[in-house]
């Protein structure tokens, strides 16, 4: 029967009917993702492409839903919903307009209100290259305070979602990263890795930008991983002007700053001779400092084109009356196919860049590296989402949870991709923003645990897994754990490594001894011990419900790699008073296997010491503020770190510090001088036991600033007698490490105008001072993606929190002063980790 069908088809075909069988063969083949539907560039013109797009943020003055719905119009006249529909009237219309979707977060939201018939002809615009998408994450993700894990996580879920939506050909091949202030070379790595063809922003150094225009190297060849070589080089193109349009050509309904284009010579309003020499004269300065004959002009700013017909109908003035022009050829373009223009553009060399472009500093007086510490305790709660979702996924992979599962997980993805926009683990969003935020990434991460919980029960045929999480354990409170006498915790490693001497700590009931075990291995000695709960977490307004006053410390010697442990923990019948050691650490030592820690007469730490017993490093850990300056023009802020004084203020200094815990949990408790600031100081192993880790964990908040009503940025500085001179390292996104140096560029001769400020770069996973004499390194490791520098040898400063009484200007209008859960000011407890190791 197949064979017969065959013949017959060949029969038919031979008969008369090829044009039909052919037209059904091209349709079905495979679409073409190339770039026909580009308008040719002319070489000797000067060929202005126009690039229709609105930049929506997922989040920042309004709330995501406040957004793309369009309410609280008070704040701002912006509804994204309105954007969509308008421009989509507007490419039907006429099939030569384009416009270009970036924010896949928010075009999920339109599609998902769509009938068929108005997707049918979404997917026909696509198809014909009038609506392309660009970017293609669920936000534009900032490039300074995120991971390259979840970075890649909501690239891959907004790329996901375009894909099986549209096909293939639908999958951006240009990053549009406008708004980020600076850019990672590891998030260009990652793009070059992704298929990228080229990368283009908006936000440079005012002076990089400078020096860029006068030699001609506005677009260049990033060379972004030397693990990579070749394949990580990523053509690089920067805004001259910000990313709107040139003089004269804002058009947008509700935005609207320029006349528009009249053409009729009997009006008294004509105008179309001065705009056209106006616009010549414009787009001739804008191409100076471009390599080719190519410029890319972006037609939109924020949240524009909700009115989209003005904007369209002036645009297809100035292309129908420029190419009349001998000179300059303008077309709607889109940003893969200006791409294309300029790697086929005749005799041109692109200069390279292997460095990153941090710190951005707009002007002289504003450095933007005070977001790289803004919300705290979002930041943290970003990494904490994050594990939860790495987890989830493993979960998913190794059970067959039950559908509500995945809907759970995609929730989770979706807030987690939300939470890498620019404007949201950046901390550079208003306070009702930054509260949605944490609000939506709490109910998805609240959805997932319990996903897992139950996908652990079916995994493990029902054991003594899975059951409630704690997600209140960074304020040492779990009322399972701090009421019960008998109760199982569950420990899960999602990576595919080995986990060794990972500790974990929970309240529970005070005078009581407990016995743990590994259930699968119930003979195995697990190391444990009952210590107090600092004084400090005990009065946290976090710790709701908390009463415990001591807490269990366990160390699991060993974690295979995707697997968990189940640790029984019961009560000892008959209460009995705990062991534990309670003594003054005055003159102290902390001693492990790999290193000494020493504490001088008031209990702080005066030097460490390395297991060799002769090597040893002058060693001091010190708490300052900087104060923010008061300047109508140029406020420290979200955005902005802009110190009154280049020098810091001492905050504090330790005044008592108490011995806690056994022979082998011994931790020191830090009073200080000031009830804000307070910190446990420990000695543990490292996961793969080769080194030891003097483990910071600080408590700092609310800071104070009713009485002297000046804002401070609170740091904390290692001070040591490492000769590092004026070098120092940061990782990028917690993958490459980057050598820094102060007061220098490597691509520009730097004019020093913030001596502080201007030192600051990202630090997402670790800063790194190197002794090349002594062969020593001192690793300063961070639980959450904060600033830091080193602006004397030996001494690594990172910024822990920010409270400043004036806004910056830049935008969120507000200053930032965080209220907390009682309105007094917001506490953050975090962790640093040391590592002092031979390089």
């Amino acid at each position: 029967m197949k064979r017969s069908a065959f013949c017959l088809t060949f029969v038919l075909l031979a008969v008369g009917l090829v044009a039909n069988c052919v037209k059904i063969e091209l349709e079905n083949l495979p679409e073409r993702c190339d770039f026909r539907k580009c308008t040719a560039p002319d070489p000797k013109r000067l060929n202005v492409h126009l690039i229709p797009h609105s930049h929506d943020d997922v989040g920042w003055l309004k709330s995501v839903d406040q957004y793309f719905y369009g309410s609280r119009s008070n704040i701002q006249k912006a509804g994204v919903q309105y954007t969509i529909d308008s421009v989509i009237e507007e490419l039907i219309r006429d099939k030569d307009r384009r416009f270009i979707q970036v924010e896949t977060a928010f075009f999920w939201m339109w599609w998902q209100e769509q009938g068929e018939e108005q997707r049918s002809i979404v997917r026909e615009l696509v198809k014909s290259g009038q609506l392309e998408f660009i970017g293609g994450g669920w936000s534009m993700n900032d490039e300074a305070t995120t991971t390259y894990l979840s970075t890649i996580d909501q690239m891959t879920w907004g790329h996901r979602r375009l894909v099986d939506t549209f096909g293939r050909c639908a999958v951006p091949k240009v990053a549009w990263q406008l708004d980020p202030f600076g850019h990672s070379k590891e998030m260009a790595a990652l793009f070059a890795g992704m298929g990228f063809d080229a990368l283009f922003f908006a936000r440079q150094d005012y002076q990089d930008i400078a020096q860029r225009v006068k030699t001609n190297t506005l677009e260049h060849m990033w060379q972004a991983s030397e693990e990579l070589g070749t394949r990580g080089d990523l053509l690089t193109g920067m805004m001259k002007d910000h990313y709107g349009p040139l003089p004269g050509l804002r058009w947008d309904l509700v935005d609207n700053d320029d006349d528009p284009i009249v053409d009729n010579t009997d009006s008294e309003e004509y105008n179309l001779v001065r705009f056209l020499e106006t616009f010549e004269k414009n787009a001739n300065a804008y191409a100076v400092g471009y390599p080719t004959r190519n410029i890319l002009i972006p037609m939109g700013e924020d949240f524009q084109y909700m009115a989209a017909h003005p904007f369209y109908k002036n645009m297809d003035k100035l292309i129908h009356w420029m190419a009349h022009s001998t000179k300059f050829k303008v077309f709607y373009s889109t940003p893969s196919c200006y791409a294309k223009a300029l790697s086929d553009a005749a005799n041109v060399t692109f200069a390279s860049k292997t460095d990153d472009f941090f710190p951005y500093a707009s002007d002289p007086h504003s450095y933007w590296t005070g977001y790289f510490t803004s919300r705290a305790a979002l930041k943290l709660q970003e990494r904490v989402g994050a594990s939860i979702l790495q987890t989830g996924k493993i979960v998913e992979v190794l059970s067959k949870p039950p559908h509500t599962f995945k809907r759970q997980l995609i929730a989770l993805k979706e807030e987690m991709g939300i939470m890498q926009h620019h404007d949201a683990v950046a901390g550079t969003e208003k306070q009702h923003v930054s509260d949605d935020y944490s609000k939506r990434l709490t109910k998805a991460v609240s959805g997932v645990q319990q996903g897992i919980a139950q996908a652990l029960r079916v995994l493990y045929n029902g054991t003594a897994v899975g059951g409630t999480f704690c997600p209140q354990l960074n304020a040492s409170s779990c009322p399972i754990t701090e009421t019960a006498a008998n109760f199982t915790v569950t420990l899960i490693n999602p990576l595919a490594m080995e986990l060794a001497n990972q500790t974990v700590r929970f309240p529970v009931k005070e005078g009581v001894r407990y016995t743990v075990t590994d259930l699968a291995t119930p003979s195995a000695k697990i190391p444990f011990a009952v210590v107090d709960i600092p004084e400090p977490v005990q009065k946290l307004a976090e710790r709701k419900g908390g009463k415990s006053k001591v807490e269990l410390v366990v160390r699991l010697p060993l974690i295979p790699p995707l697997s968990l442990v189940n640790l029984a923990v019961q009560e000892v019948v008959g209460k009995q008073e705990v062991s534990q050691k309670k003594t003054s650490a005055a003159n102290a030592v902390l001693k492990g296997r790999h290193m000494s820690v020493h504490f001088d007469d008031k209990g702080a730490i005066s030097k460490v010491t390395l297991a060799d017993g002769t090597t040893s490093v002058s060693f001091k850990n010190e708490f300052h503020f900087y104060k923010g300056i008061e300047d109508r023009a140029r406020n420290s802020g979200a955005y902005i770190f802009r110190p009154a004084e280049q020098k810091p203020t001492p905050a504090a200094h330790v005044v008592e510090a108490t011995l806690h815990g056994t022979a082998e949990f011994t931790e020191v408790h830090q009073t200080f001088s000031v009830d804000w600031i307070s910190q446990v100081v420990r000695l543990v192993p490292s996961v793969d036991g080769t080194e030891d880790v003097l483990e910071f964990e600080w408590i700092v908040g609310p800071i104070p600033v009713a009485v002297d009503h000046i804002g401070k940025e609170l740091v904390t500085r290692y001070v040591t007698d490492l000769n590092s001179g004026n070098r120092f390292k940061t990782d990028a996104n917690a993958r490459q490490l980057l050598t820094r140096q102060v007061d220098f560029r490597p691509s520009w001769k730097l004019e020093v105008t913030e001596p502080v400020s201007g030192n600051y770069y990202p630090v997402n996973s670790m800063i790194v001072l190197e002794d090349a004499q002594k062969k020593l390194s001192m690793a300063v490791l961070v639980d959450r993606s904060q600033g830091g520098t080193s602006m004397a040898p030996g001494v690594a400063e990172l910024m822990l929190h920010r409270r400043l009484l004036h806004d910056d200007g830049k935008g969120v209008g507000e200053p930032l002063s965080e209220p907390g859960v009682d309105g007094r000011g917001l506490v953050v407890r975090g962790r640093h980790q040391v590592v002092i190791a031979p390089t």
